[in-house]
């Protein structure tokens, strides 16, 4: 089995992700999609969006079994090429070696020369001798049918201009990284349903006689059950159904936008990578103290592929067409 599966749902293929560098099959040790989806999920998509909202990236992590395998293999890479760093430019990113670009870069006066930084037009396509697209090799634990991409950059990521030099903003980047959320479709959980039969927004209820004998105990179910059209439900989309009867954790979410201060030029790459009609996706920039290769520039993607559902919904907010540009 390939290292890498693409996520497709009923071959709905609207809106396909970006092209991403696998591992050379020259590589060896690393982990296939099939082993990493035989262990448990340790974490929903709510809560991974609970802990990047909280600034606490360290609480994203792999399986431990995965982390020690991990561990071993790092070891063998670092003997072979000196350190991860090197591994990554000899053998894995697709750019030709040059100078380390640090990830984050040191306040600067104002009228010093200005640097080049990350930045992304979502008229263009993604300029190749600057930024790269890879599969995670080693993915954090994340929920079935998600994929977990590094963005590589040979300019820098964070900056303080990116916060108007604001010490106190640039200090919290530094402490907590960046961090974001695009793709979440503005549609709001309704109401749900109370069970109540006195509320007037209660389940409607069918009574179903029991064996045929409308004498017997009656089952009870509720609305929805014999329904043959969406107007039945008072809502305009499939998806704003499921919000209106699902669980805790997906009605919590619904709707909710989330993007650090400073995170303006990593969110459009992303939106412009993994299209907002197509995808829902978690993306982050490790903080310095989190950094395992801090001579090279990289933002890591959680990227969702949405159901067909979900992009019909979005579809009727955002329209149709080959590239969505905001």
């Amino acid at each position: 089995m390939p290292q890498f599966s693409e996520v497709i749902y009923l071959n709905d293929r609207r809106y396909p992700g970006p092209n991403a560098h696998e591992a050379s099959k020259d590589i060896s040790g690393l982990p296939t999609q099939e082993e990493l989806d035989a262990y448990p999920r340790m974490f929903t998509w709510g809560e991974l969006k609970e802990i990047i909202v909280s600034g606490r990236l360290e609480g994203l992590m792999r399986n431990k079994e995965m982390q020690v395998r991990y561990n071993i293999w790092t070891k063998g890479i670092k003997e072979k090429y000196g350190s991860t760093e090197n591994y990554l430019r000899q053998g894995r990113l697709p750019f030709p070696q040059s100078t380390p670009e640090s990830r984050f870069d040191d306040p600067i006066p104002s009228s010093a020369v200005p640097h080049e930084y990350l930045k992304y037009d979502l008229d263009l396509s993604l300029d190749s001798s600057k930024y790269a697209v890879l599969v995670n090799d080693w993915p954090y634990n994340i929920p079935y049918g998600v994929r977990h991409f590094c963005v590589w950059s040979k300019v820098p990521i964070a900056h303080p201009s990116l916060v108007n030099n604001d010490s106190t903003l640039w200090a919290k980047i530094e402490e907590e990284g960046l961090a974001g959320f695009t793709g979440i479709i503005p549609i709001p959980a309704p109401d749900k349903p109370s069970s109540d039969p006195s509320c007037v927004s209660s389940i409607p209820r069918t009574n179903v006689s029991v064996n045929g004998d409308s004498k017997g105990k009656q089952l009870i179910h509720p609305q929805g059950w014999g329904s043959t059209d969406l107007s039945e439900f008072g809502e305009d989309t499939w998806l704003s159904v499921d919000l209106k009867f699902g669980g805790t954790d997906f009605r919590k979410w619904a709707g909710v936008q989330y993007e650090t201060p400073g995170g303006e030029e990593v969110g459009k790459m992303v939106n412009g990578l993994w299209d907002r009609r197509g995808w829902e996706c978690l993306w982050f920039v490790n903080p310095p103290r989190l950094q395992s290769v801090p001579g090279l520039s990289h933002f890591h993607v959680f990227a969702r592929r949405k159901t067909p559902e979900e992009i019909d919904a979005a579809e009727l907010i955002w329209g149709t067409g080959e590239k969505h540009v905001e």
